[in-house]
């Protein structure tokens, strides 16, 4: 009765799930329709290892084609070679996925994130358990992206490690920056390295990635407030106990009305955990507020030179090297403010 078809005209996708009141994500890696005769009336879709897509004709419902969707997708995931995949459900659908194996990674108000996976985040919070340092309690956090790595990060840096008796600073690890993760990642060590109270960590996948916050990447302002809870969810209930966390810094954010909406929840939420939000005003050069976006606009420009009032030397020095070519390259040619 119902066919199995793997959908390559992604117009057709579009308007299939519009036609839901869904809108298809970017970037999707393989989909699938299921079909009555010639009409479609299901799919769904990989992202990376990630599904998503997955929608239904209301008049097909409860005919087993959620079933035929998640089964195929599972299945051609695992050709791929993906050890681990993520779904995100409303609340109310969580059973149609853990039925077939998957396990509830965080549960949100408006939506959960599942995991199918033998390591996943059981497996990351018994390496945060080895990289916490013994003993200390009531210590402090960062989430940093740094793209690139200004004099305001590290401004914000010394603040927190100068009023904690430790600071954990993850470093987003998702490579959806112009500087990728590993040229943010040494900058930030390198330039906190003589910090030692500051212990810098790989964000994963579990921290502001496009698994646990699609919406901070894609900028789809409907999905932010979900993606928002769900992220912070991850980071109360997996992240922070581990670690013994009880306080994230954060700075102001005058520019970016995203990052701004995730702060303000971040302080509603946090506390209801007994985490602490501590917010400190951006760093300033007179009226010239620093920032990473600042920094990238006079590289788009031209005006390198420029620069090297915002950012630490170490900074500066990669950036006039010859290794940051093409990232230089892809900063004039890019639209992106991430």
């Amino acid at each position: 009765m119902f066919k199995e078809k793997v959908i390559y005209n992604q117009d057709k996708l579009k308007t299939f799930l519009e036609s839901l009141g869904l809108k298809k994500p970017e970037g999707l890696d393989y989909s699938i329709g299921i079909y009555y005769g010639e009409k479609l009336v299901g799919t769904g879709s990989i992202k990376g290892n990630t599904l998503q897509g997955i929608g239904i004709n209301c008049n097909y419902q409860n005919k087993g084609i959620l079933g035929k969707i998640i089964t195929h997708l599972m299945k051609k995931c695992l050709e791929m070679g993906l050890e681990e995949i993520f779904v995100y459900t409303k609340p109310d659908r969580i059973i149609n996925f853990t039925s077939y194996g998957f396990k509830l990674v965080a549960k949100g108000e408006y939506a959960v994130l599942l995991e199918w996976t033998q390591k996943g985040i059981e497996k990351y919070k018994e390496k945060l358990k080895d990289i916490a340092v013994d003993g200390i309690q009531n210590t402090s956090s960062i989430v940093m992206n740094g793209n690139p790595f200004t004099l305001g990060h590290l401004y914000l840096i010394k603040k927190a490690a100068a009023e904690s008796t430790h600071l954990y600073l993850f470093v987003v690890e998702e490579e959806a920056s112009l500087f990728p993760f590993n040229v943010r990642y040494e900058l930030i060590k390198e330039a906190t390295e003589n910090l030692d109270n500051v212990t810098v960590i790989p964000g994963g996948q579990y921290i502001i990635s496009s698994l646990t916050f699609p919406s901070y990447f894609t900028r789809d302002e409907n999905l932010v407030k979900a993606h928002v809870d769900l992220d912070l969810e991850v980071f109360c209930t997996h992240i922070a106990p581990g670690l013994n966390i009880t306080k994230r810094y954060i700075g102001t954010e005058p520019y970016c009305p995203v990052t701004k909406e995730y702060n303000e929840a971040m302080k509603e939420k946090l506390s209801k955990w007994g985490i602490e939000v501590i917010e400190i005003e951006r760093k300033s050069i007179g009226e010239d507020i620093i920032s990473a976006s600042k920094v990238r606009e006079l590289i788009k420009l031209g005006k390198i030179e420029e620069t090297k009032k915002y950012l630490p030397q170490s900074t500066y020095n990669f950036i006039k090297s010859k290794e940051a070519e093409d990232i230089i390259e892809k900063i004039r040619n890019s639209k992106s403010r991430h």
